[in-house]
């Protein structure tokens, strides 16, 4: 499923750290889409996005896709769905199995589907700190930051300066960073926050603006907290359940 969309919806991020050969690391490149059922079909479209991934394990798709469901917000329930690592010329060189994979797309899943958006992201690993787990969480708390045109530079240093003060703590989160490429609204960044259960929900002992102000002191935590809220249009946020049920993981 890659040409029938058009912008995201929802999500991304590195929630799973995508397996790699040895000999390189992983691109930087997200494709994610989500799906909405027409009324009343969420079932069905379940049961379709199963299945045409079941197609992929078939073809032996050497992409990993991960499929969530939003369990909070207006979009309650929408589908979800993204292969990450990659680099862009890799889809140049799988154009002839994209092209079956748009056909079975819009055959067996386009006909249950109010709407669907799709967009390309870049992770942020000089950001991030992703977890360490080949699968992603079993929940992740998604936040999109819309930002002013002249807010971007201070934002991403706000963001580094932090990441950077971050080095020397022992704070808990697991988290990470994209940027939309194309597909949307922009300037726009992704924040996905790893959540292990509804209890993982519950603040850490200490938060990240009382963290920083003990790194960094209380005025410095302010100023990089304060460039973030100034550059910021305005923010979405939602929880993903994961559905390892729907999602296809090449086998090794």
């Amino acid at each position: 499923m890659r040409s029938v969309c058009v912008f995201v919806v929802a999500v991304a991020a590195a929630l799973a750290a995508v397996p790699a050969p040895a000999q390189e690391r992983p691109g930087d490149v997200a494709l994610v889409y989500s799906l909405k059922a027409r009324s009343a079909g969420w079932m069905q479209l379940d049961a379709a996005v199963k299945q045409h991934f079941g197609w992929h394990r078939a073809q032996k798709d050497p992409f990993s896709w991960f499929v969530w469901q939003v369990a909070s917000g207006e979009d309650i329930g929408d589908f979800v769905v993204g292969t990450f690592g990659h680099r862009w010329k890799e889809w140049d060189a799988r154009a002839a199995f994209d092209e079956a994979d748009d056909a079975d797309f819009v055959a067996n899943v386009l006909p249950l589907v109010e709407k669907a958006d799709l967009g390309y992201w870049s992770f942020l690993p000089e950001l991030s700190h992703p977890g360490t787990g080949m699968t992603p969480a079993a929940m992740a708390q998604i936040t999109h930051y819309y930002l002013k045109p002249d807010g971007y530079t201070a934002f991403v240093d706000a963001l580094r300066q932090m990441r950077t003060a971050m080095e020397g703590m022992s704070y808990p989160m697991t988290f990470s960073w994209y940027r939309l490429v194309s597909g949307g609204e922009g300037p726009q960044f992704v924040l996905a926050v790893d959540r292990a259960s509804w209890a993982d929900m519950e603040p850490a002992g200490k938060s990240l603006d009382v963290a920083l102000a003990e790194k960094l002191g209380a005025q410095k935590a302010i100023t990089l907290l304060t460039t973030i809220r100034e550059s910021t249009r305005y923010t979405r946020s939602y929880l993903l359940r994961y559905r390892a049920d729907l999602s296809y993981v090449p086998a090794k």
